[in-house]
């Protein structure tokens, strides 16, 4: 199957994915969910940028994950969820799909991170392309333990590298406000 532009609406009521451009965030948080350029870049700019895995596993994705993907029903996918630090404190959670039939050829390296940034390769030649993005307001119930304590704004975008589809979710923490509003006094 081929992996979808758009988000059946059925699917994760929760999250409520739209369009980047349709959701009502402030304007600060609006610019970094609209930024079509590398966030691990963007963040290293800032201070001493690391990431932390939590947790990579070969399972079925979640339904919405696998039919943005064009996923069969319980297909197999590359799971990895990481902490982004600035300066020692979490400030992005992210969660990537990669369906296994991705990750061939030039893009083996993707199934294997490592402490790596994945934005990182994804920017590197042969760039990315991202198809499309969704935002949302991710309520503290979907994010893991101990790293916010409010509701945060998040991204969903699918990318294509070297013609393989796969999906990146990244939840921009309120300490990332914190330290840029700190960053500015």
């Amino acid at each position: 199957m081929k992996p979808r532009k758009t988000l059946p609406p059925w699917l994760n009521r929760q999250l409520r994915w739209r369009p980047v451009d349709a959701v009502d965030a402030p304007e600060t948080i609006r610019a970094w969910l609209r930024d079509s350029g590398s966030l691990t870049r963007r963040l290293q700019r800032l201070g001493d940028f690391h990431v932390e895995t939590l947790h990579e596993t070969t399972r079925a994705p979640r339904p919405e994950e696998g039919c943005l993907l064009g996923l069969r029903n319980r297909e197999a996918a590359r799971i990895r969820e990481v902490l982004l630090h600035l300066d020692g404190t979490p400030v992005v959670y992210a969660r990537t799909v990669l369906p296994l039939r991705s990750l061939r050829g030039g893009n083996r390296l993707l199934a294997n991170m490592a402490r790596r940034s994945l934005g990182a390769e994804l920017f590197r030649r042969p760039r990315a392309h991202r198809k499309a993005v969704w935002a949302a307001a991710i309520p503290l119930s979907m994010l893991p333990p101990d790293v916010a304590n409010e509701a945060a704004w998040g991204r969903l975008s699918l990318f294509l590298k070297r013609g393989q589809p796969l999906l990146v979710a990244e939840v921009f923490l309120p300490s990332l406000w914190r330290q840029l509003e700190e960053s500015l006094h």
